[in-house]
């Protein structure tokens, strides 16, 4: 399967990400194409982008309800980040 782009999530989805700075839009979309949680410092590499950038677009994203965290028991403890849904 392909990775699903913007036009291809649900019209409520859409809107909603329409709301949010572009950033949050690509998280959101790695997240969704990912094949399980990922942690900031994996969406920073994967994506390429400042840590604060991706920092920000997941809080918006969580604000929105579009994205959970949960907490990953490791040496340092990490959040790890999905889709809702």
């Amino acid at each position: 399967m392909s990775d699903a782009a913007l036009g291809d999530l649900d019209r409520r989805t859409r809107e909603r990400l329409a709301e949010l700075p572009p950033t949050a839009s690509l998280v959101y979309l790695e997240l969704y194409n990912a094949d399980g949680p990922r942690t900031l410092r994996q969406l920073t590499h994967q994506m390429a982008r400042p840590e604060t950038s991706i920092h920000r677009a997941l809080r918006q994203l969580h604000d929105e309800n579009l994205v959970s965290c949960s907490p990953r028991h490791t040496d340092p403890p990490q959040s790890e980040w999905r889709v809702k849904g």
